[in-house]
């Protein structure tokens, strides 16, 4: 989606990390300190000796790439990353040990959190948070004869579907959120919404806190505000 979006000077770098998920608690801890450890390693060493910029490096990782861009952002030694988007970050089977293994806002200039499932809610909070139809549960993942597991991974795995139609239709102004406390708060109609966001990609740096929004059950899945 980033090179469909037509960034002439894009970069964009995949880390595929498959083969080293296992269920095993402490292998997918172990592997995901690794992992964390070798793209930093190769991030300091393009600053060194490529001229690559920090302040232009921009991570995004959907659930427990999530988590692991949060340490790779605080093991990176050359300086702070431009930006890390969490998309529903979570640790998937494996609940985080220490600070380290969150995703939280010291770990670049701007950190932009999704959420929008349990798995994700529990990481503390970005400089921005997004809150799609309160975080939780996204619209057409819980019919009555949806099985809980199927419901959760529908949940998660919505926060993809979002990041990409955001990216595709970022000149459009999508997801538009309404800055407020709290879901029920946003619900009630209580918030007045005097500071809006869009999520994305590049959010407005200078609106920070909690946005909320509500989406369509299927693609085009961005609303207007009410």
């Amino acid at each position: 989606a980033l090179l469909v979006d037509g960034a002439e000077e894009t970069v964009v770098v995949v880390v595929d990390y498959w083969d080293m998920l296992s269920l095993i608690y402490s292998h997918m801890r172990q592997n995901a300190r690794l992992v964390a450890t070798l793209v930093a390693a190769i991030i300091d060493n393009l600053v060194t000796h490529n001229n690559m910029k920090l302040n232009q490096t921009h991570l995004i990782g959907f659930s427990l790439g999530g988590r692991i861009s949060g340490m790779v952002g605080a093991r990176i030694t050359t300086g702070q990353l431009a930006s890390i988007t969490g998309i529903d970050a979570s640790y998937p089977w494996v609940p985080p040990e220490s600070d380290e293994e969150f995703l939280e806002a010291s770990d670049a200039s701007l950190v932009v959190n999704l959420r929008t499932s349990p798995v994700g809610s529990h990481s503390p909070p970005g400089h921005i948070d997004f809150y799609p139809n309160g975080g939780l549960t996204q619209p057409g993942c819980q019919d009555w004869y949806t099985p809980y597991l199927v419901e959760q991974v529908c949940n998660h795995y919505r926060a993809v579907a979002l990041l990409i139609e955001a990216v595709r239709h970022a000149r459009d102004g999508v997801f538009p959120a309404c800055g407020c406390p709290d879901w029920n708060t946003f619900q009630d109609n209580t918030c007045d919404c005097h500071i809006v966001n869009n999520f994305g990609l590049y959010p407005n740096a200078s609106a920070l806190g909690r946005f909320y929004f509500t989406t369509n059950s299927e693609a085009p899945f961005s609303r207007p505000l009410a």
